[in-house]
């Protein structure tokens, strides 16, 4: 993996996929790449911050998570699942939106 800086373009907030946490990016912005180029996420100014030994601690920690919740899904995935409708829930929007 290679992270480059690159300038940034957008101002919207960002979400560094190597450790999970959101952030909005300023002019610049550190970009992680796959080896074969192929874009993979923005990094955080934290991650960059604590170098690359510590990078890989946080992708690792991250990994962890997400396989604990990707556990909890496919667990909640086999139960039953009571579900509003769309309907339903376009009709409460309305509501709230009524009631401001």
């Amino acid at each position: 993996m290679k992270i480059e800086i690159e300038s940034n373009d957008f101002d919207e907030k960002c979400y560094c996929h190597l450790c999970g946490s959101p952030f909005r990016p300023r002019e610049v912005v550190a970009r992680a790449y796959r080896d074969s180029g192929e874009f993979l996420s923005e990094v955080c100014p934290e991650c960059i911050a604590k170098g690359s030994e510590s990078i890989s601690d946080r992708m690792h920690r991250r990994a962890e998570t997400l396989r604990a919740i990707a556990s909890e899904l496919d667990r909640l995935a086999g139960s039953d699942i009571c579900s509003p409708t769309l309907e339903q829930l376009n009709v409460m929007n309305q509501v709230v939106n009524a009631l401001r």
